[in-house]
């Protein structure tokens, strides 16, 4: 029983915690990155917030996430035609079982850099989803991954935008 009394209580919210892995990188390194990312990746993080704040206006829940050495807009409605889209530093996803997967997407996001939009978005059309080689590279990120995503300063309900 005492055990149990010990142990932090797990939150019931799956927004607020994190799958287990390494903590995010240190916050001086975050806050260094962030904004080099964000230019680097510029037209997709331009397009993720115009609709981050479109859907703001609307009521959806938002909130900021770490992930390695990224922070990340996480709007939490599903996009349309999909559980989860990847927009430069922005994620839009319905459920938080996903979002590993979409912060790996900033991976193909930096190796093709402003082109990210129309080479994904010509490659999703012709090949499709699963044959798609930039979707098999991000799953292919997301399972080698040592990284686990929390919420900014302790979750959404104490860091919403």
């Amino acid at each position: 029983m005492r055990d149990a009394e010990a142990s932090p209580p797990v939150p019931s919210n799956p927004w607020l915690r994190g799958p287990k892995g390494r903590p995010p990188w240190p916050l001086t390194v975050v806050l260094i990155l962030t904004p080099l990312m964000a230019l680097w990746t510029l037209p997709q993080t331009l397009a993720g917030l115009a609709y981050a704040v479109a859907m703001k206006l609307r009521g959806a829940p938002i909130g900021l996430y770490r992930f390695g050495p990224f922070v990340f807009v996480v709007v939490r409605e599903r996009p349309v035609a999909s559980s989860g889209i990847s927009l430069g530093l922005v994620v839009l996803a319905d459920r938080p079982s996903i979002l590993t997967h979409e912060f790996c997407h900033l991976y193909t996001g930096l190796w093709l850099t402003w082109f990210y939009l129309p080479v994904y978005g010509l490659e999703y059309l012709i090949l499709g989803h699963e044959r798609s080689f930039h979707e098999r590279m991000t799953v292919r990120f997301e399972q080698r991954t040592r990284y686990g995503w929390r919420p900014w300063g302790g979750g959404p309900a104490r860091r919403n935008l």
